[in-house]
């Protein structure tokens, strides 16, 4: 039976990874993508959630899918959280463009029959905006709030010794003054372990959700398919020394096809240098990182940071992140 139901599960992604790249060079609307030789279809909403939250898959040009496991992949790839031992706990802070800031956190636990439980959230800030109306266009002395907020609620389990799967189920609001736009989202995610040598896949459908009313027109989630594979080229890890390349493709709904290709070298397991580049994006090209883990009594605690290229255009992002397991 869990034979069965594994080979059922990389059949509905593998279906999923043939269909859905010619799916989304039909749709390509990223504000950021040239308008030349294609039809737009129409816009998404909630684009925060296309940010990358945490710093060590950013540092690794968002190569991560096959990459996460433990308390950071509930951002990106559900099933990987169901590594994490006990407890585990994580925070982020992004400075992102034109000075708005992202905040994020999560903790998870292990409860029983191989299965783990965990909360994130992440919020996306911007500065206040004063408001302005057309009898008074130099402004009204009102500022008005907006930004974004993604609650979600995740559940992993470990199928077999080699096969995890996890989904999580997301409340999303986003606000522009008094004005609220709110939607819920169901993200699914599986993490197979081949047996040949370190070899792993990983598969993940995110943000899958309905169409929004925005005034007159229809906007739907940045729906988006990962599908990648990675394993050690040098030692293992653990060891004092590993290298872990890692290859994927992203599939969305809004924009064309694109990769990505990260690298993440472990030092006496201690110290961690990560490089990536994204092919096919209009202003993110490279990206490197670096992290820093210790044990003590037990508990794991990591410290990363990442810088990402955006351009001569664009201010350069930079992530910072402290996750840990009890």
């Amino acid at each position: 039976m869990m034979k069965r139901f594994t080979g059922c599960v990389v059949l509905v992604f593998g279906i999923l990874g043939f269909t859905l790249p010619g799916h989304a060079q039909v749709r390509p609307t990223d504000t950021l993508e040239s308008t030349e030789n294609y039809e737009k279809q129409g816009p998404s909403t909630f684009t925060f959630l296309k940010v990358t939250p945490t710093a060590r898959a950013a540092s690794m040009g968002d190569a991560y899918t096959s990459v996460a496991e433990g308390i950071e992949a509930i951002y990106w790839n559900a099933a990987g959280i169901a590594k994490v031992p006990r407890l585990g706990y994580s925070f982020g802070y992004i400075q992102w463009l034109a000075d708005t800031k992202f905040y994020s956190g999560a903790v998870a636990a292990n409860v029983r029959w191989s299965t783990v439980v965990g909360v994130s959230v992440v919020t996306f800030q911007t500065p206040e905006i004063i408001e302005t109306t057309t009898l008074q266009p130099t402004g009204t002395g009102n500022m008005v709030n907006t930004g974004d907020t993604a609650i979600g609620l995740s559940v992993a389990r470990q199928m077999t010794n080699k096969l995890s799967a996890g989904l999580t189920l997301r409340y999303i609001q986003s606000t522009l003054g008094a004005e609220k736009l709110q939607a819920l989202s169901l993200s699914v995610g599986t993490l197979l372990h081949t047996g040949f040598k370190s070899f792993r896949i990983g598969m993940s459908m995110k943000n899958l959700g309905g169409e929004q009313q925005i005034v007159t027109e229809k906007s739907s989630m940045p729906t988006v398919f990962h599908v990648g594979g990675s394993m050690e080229v040098l030692g293992e890890l653990g060891d004092p020394y590993s290298l872990t390349g890692s290859l994927e493709g992203a599939y969305f709904t809004d924009r064309w096809q694109r990769y990505n290709l990260g690298a993440e070298l472990w030092v006496m397991n201690a110290i961690a240098l990560r490089a990536g580049y994204k092919f096919r994006y209009d202003e993110e090209s490279w990206s490197v990182g670096a992290g820093l883990k210790g044990t003590f009594s037990g508990r794991t605690i990591h410290v990363d940071v990442s810088y990402s290229d955006f351009g001569p255009l664009l201010n350069t992002p930079l992530r910072l992140s402290l996750s840990g397991t009890f």
